[in-house]
Formats: C-alpha cells, structure tokens, sequence
C-alpha cells in the first residue's frame, strides 16, 4: 500500500451565528472561530479524508438551537468537504442511558434530529485497504432496537474485516483509566463496555479513537490502542484537578496549550498520531497568518522522567460531570509531549519495572515505538534483570550509578543491551571547611574524573561513561571528555543539568536554558557515539533546585522545535 493520511477533529462545540444560551462559559463564544482555524490546519495538510469524531455542535437536539448551529458548522466545515465524515457526538445526538447524565439521553427523536443534520451515525469507508468503522456510541446499552441494529451490524462488520486493517471510531472512549474502572461521564458502562473491547481485540482492531473528555489520553486492551484526542473548543476544567499546578484560564475550561487536531499517518509498517496544537487560536474572515508546523519533531535528547506520570490520580466528586462519585484519571500529557518533541528515549529507575503501573505505562510507551535508558544504583536482582531483558529490544542501555567503582563488576550484564558507568556524586566529596556548604547528589562522573571513568568501564568491558555537566559549566569540558572517551571506542554520555549547584537556587531562564540545550545538542547531532541526556523535562517547581524543563506542570510545552535550526530548541517564553 501507499502511505496515507487521515485528519482528525473533535469536539468543535459549534454554536448559532447569533449566539445561543446553551453555555454560560465565556470560552465558548469562541468555539467558532477556534473551528475554522482548525479547518485551515487540515486544509493545509494533504490527506485522504476527514474525521470528525462527534460533539460538532454544542446545544443539545432539543434545543431551538440546534437546527442553527448545524447549518453553521456544515458552513465552517464546508472546506474539508467532500471527504468529511462525521460520528455523533453526546450533544450531536444525546447522552449515553446515565441517570446523573446532565442531559437527556439519546432516543428516536433525537437520534432523527441528527440524521437530517449530518447524516449516518454508523458508518465504513475504505481507503487503499484499510478499513474505518465509525459507530453511535450513545446507543450503547441503550436497549433499544437501534441498539439492537447497530450492535448486529458492527459484529458482522469487524467479523467480516478480520483480514483487513481496521480503525475503529467512537465518540466516548471505552475507559479512560483503566479497563475495568466504575462507569463513570466519560466511558462506557458495562456490559456495553466489554462487548466492544473484546469484539475489538478478538477481530483484530489496530486502534480505537475517542473525543468527548477534551483531554488526551493513551490507554491499550488486549493490543488495540486506544486514543482519546483533545478538543479545538475548550478544555474541560473538571480535569484540571489531575495537574499538580494552578488551573489555566476559566479554572482551567481555557488552556490554550492542549486545543489540537490530529493526523494519522498510515504505512505498511503501522500507524503514527501527529497531534498538532491549535493553541486557541481563531479564524477570523480575511484569512489565516501563521499555521503551526504538522510534522513530528525529531530530538536525540535522552531526558529524565523525574515526575510519576503513570499512577492514576483520583478526582473530586464535584458537578456537574460527577456529583455523586470519584473518577480516576492518569495525566497523559507528558506521553503525548515526548510524542511531538519527537524524544524517542527517555531515562528511567530500572526498578519501574517492578511496579506495575509503572511498568505497564512503560509498555505503552514501547508500543508506540519509544525506548528506554535505566539506571539502577545497586546490583540488580534475577527478577529485574529478567523484567528488563525481556525488553530488550526497547531499551537502548543499563547505566550503572555506583558511589564505589569496586562495585561494577557486581552489575550483570544482559544480553544485547549496552551498559554505561555513571557516578553518584554528592557533596561530602566538596567539604570547604571554611565555606559554605549545601547537601547536593547529582548523577555523572564530574570532568577531573573522567579518565578514571574510562579506566573503569574499560576495565568491566562497558559501552559508555557518564559524564554530569552543571548547568555553569564551560562546554569545553566536552571537548576535554570527548578526547578522554570516544577515542577509546566508549560512548560518552553527558548529563546536562538545568540544577544549580546550590538547591536552594532557582532557575527559571527559559532563554538560556534553550541556549544551553541547543549548544550541547549540536555534539549529539555530529557523533553517534555522544548521548545527550537532560536532567529535567517536566518543571521542578518546588522542593530542591526548583527549575524550568521542557513542559510545565500543565503538561504544556514550554519549547518546540525550531525547523530552521534542525533539531535545536526554542524557547516558547
């Protein structure tokens, strides 16, 4: 087959030209003209046809409304005509069967109401092959007979594509935590919930796509990927309680970093999401000036993991999404970042591998084709090296962190997996008697000790040395380590900390912090054999060495990519 591309959009909450009263949040008097430069996105983007996965317009079927908004959203999407395909959405076609659901589910009459607007609310379209099955989700353990239709339908549909590639669409997403968590507004109840995932897995779906939460999430079942894509409208400000950081605009409904499109890209070697950010912006008549870059980045950064971006965090109950119960959710965001930054390798504890929900983040994080540097400050035991050899494919090196060099010979080695000596250094190795003195442990072999650095990996038949670069000092440390190392045939791996040495300090100069990353990335852009690792990649914004990284504690980005710098960084400041 030839590669192609689809577009896909989400949760537009279109209103009438004129205003209407279906929301007393200010956000979404913008819904509009947020739509049609998400429209000018896509329209830039060559593709095979267009997505739209529900919540096209924003009142509800029974509201007088309803009938205007989607005459003006088949205006505003009118450019991605003839090739757009709609999924209904709750407020396109009714909610979900819910007794707490804040409007009235979905039933003939408004099932009817959006039939006459957008057209099928079940639907195939083939494209070289591949197969895409859009269904009405709503209808789902509705009981009634066009549950009964739909259902029978899909069975002999995904039955019948057992052969072919097949993506599935569906405007709520099965689960957004966990497989078998409580129903909730957001996913599906049981026994509807499991029909489809196991129907799913067991005829081969490759992936399923998801609006109606305004917030990104990644989950898999069985092997089907399951994405749930962000809105071009707003934010939904329940789920600014997942952020560890003040809510954005509106108590977090405006948060300009997460609108977006996505663009699937399909090969013969599987499927890519390029989830393109919007920013808020709008369309107003006269055209559109400054369209955002829709191709991935590419970085060779390895960065730190610091932060738990697996474990579930439990949300208020609080309407009125969720007035009478507690909803788990997990923040997505610093998955989805390293997706757009393009960092393929990120560094992290071998010992996540021993936690469950650490490792099976981890796995996901494999399965779309992410790799992996652990490090480990004490011999491993049989359980972890099997954990991480069983991987082996995904993680690029073991580093060893050892206070005592005696000690390496004791770190197994695994087989096809590449290891490299790092150094746990702390300050009881500075003691100024007369100074002052900060309680610090940084990782990385300081400059003065490489040679004994590469004496000792040499000695121990290792791959690499690490070498720590504090955030002042001169980079012709690197061209003196690099003498030291590369022509032994070690790799070099330099840690560049964004930390002063004094915790106490902090270090929030987003200007040179880019300035000093792209120095140091131009050594990893020239030689394979040098490994740029950087020491933080979500904010530390409290506790010790409080500094900026690539993504704030919104899970917003902080940088991109400059194209005409190749794989440098800029400053979003």
């Amino acid at each position: 087959m030839n590669p192609f591309t689809i577009a896909i959009l989400t949760d537009t909450h279109i209103r009438a030209p004129g205003g209407d009263q279906s929301s007393p949040f200010p956000v979404n008097t913008r819904a509009n003209a947020r739509a049609r430069y998400a429209v000018e996105v896509i329209r830039a983007e060559e593709r095979a046809f267009t997505v739209h996965l529900g919540d096209v317009v924003h009142p509800l079927p029974q509201m007088a409304a309803y009938a205007d908004a989607a005459d003006e959203a088949r205006r505003i999407l009118a450019p991605l005509s003839p090739n757009l395909h709609f999924v209904p959405g709750n407020h396109d076609i009714g909610d979900k069967p819910h007794d707490v659901s804040p409007a009235g589910p979905v039933n003939e009459t408004s099932r009817s109401t959006y039939l006459d607007a957008f057209g099928r609310d079940h639907w195939p379209v083939e494209h070289d092959g591949v197969a895409f099955v859009a269904m009405n989700a709503s209808q789902v353990n509705a009981g009634t007979d066009a549950e009964t239709v739909q259902r029978d339908w899909l069975e002999r549909e995904l039955m019948s594509r057992r052969d072919q590639r097949t993506f599935l669409f569906s405007h709520y997403p099965p689960f957004i935590a966990s497989a078998d968590e409580a129903e909730h507004y957001d996913n599906y109840a049981e026994p509807g919930r499991s029909w489809l995932l196991d129907l799913a897995a067991d005829t081969g779906v490759e992936a399923i796509f998801s609006g109606h939460v305004h917030h990104f999430f990644f989950n898999r079942y069985r092997g089907v990927k399951l994405y749930c894509l962000p809105a071009t409208s707003f934010t939904r400000q329940d789920y600014a309680e997942m952020f560890s950081a003040p809510p954005a605009s509106e108590f977090g409904r405006d948060d300009r970093g997460k609108f977006a499109v996505s663009f699937l890209d399909i090969s013969d070697d599987g499927h890519r999401l390029r989830v393109v950010g919007t920013g808020g912006n709008e369309w107003v008549g006269g055209g559109v000036v400054g369209l955002p870059d829709t191709r991935l980045g590419s970085s060779s950064l390895i960065p730190h993991l610091r932060h738990d971006w697996a474990t579930p965090r439990v949300l208020p109950y609080n309407g009125p999404m969720e007035e009478f119960s507690r909803k788990a959710v997990r923040n997505d965001y610093p998955l989805l970042r390293l997706l757009q930054l393009g960092i393929s390798t990120i560094r992290v504890p071998a010992s996540d591998f021993s936690d469950p929900i650490q490792a099976a983040r981890l796995d996901d994080w494999i399965s779309l084709r992410g790799q992996l540097v652990v490090f480990s400050t004490e011999p491993p035991t049989g359980d972890l090296i099997q954990a991480v050899a069983v991987r082996e494919h995904a993680v690029v090196a073991w580093e060893i962190v050892t206070r005592n060099l005696d000690d390496v010979s004791n770190f197994t080695a695994v087989d096809g997996i590449a290891r490299w000596l790092g150094k746990i250094t702390t300050s009881a190795d500075n003691v100024d008697r007369q100074g002052a003195f900060a309680h610090s442990v940084t990782s990385g072999f300081l400059a003065h000790q490489i040679g004994e650095a590469v004496a000792c990996a040499t000695s121990n038949a290792l791959q690499g040395v690490v070498l720590q670069l504090g955030y002042d000092d001169d980079l012709a440390v690197l061209d003196h380590s690099a003498d030291r190392t590369l022509g032994t045939g070690l790799d070099l791996v330099v840690n560049v900390r964004l930390s002063h040495d004094d915790p106490s300090q902090s270090n929030f100069d987003a200007r040179r912090i880019a300035d000093r990353i792209n120095a140091c990335q131009k050594w990893a852009d020239e030689n394979t054999h040098f490994h740029l690792q950087l020491d933080t990649f979500e904010d530390v914004d409290r506790g010790y060495s409080p500094r900026l990284g690539l993504v704030d504690r919104l899970g917003n980005p902080r940088f991109a990519w400059n194209r005409h710098r190749g794989s440098s960084l800029v400053s979003l400041e």
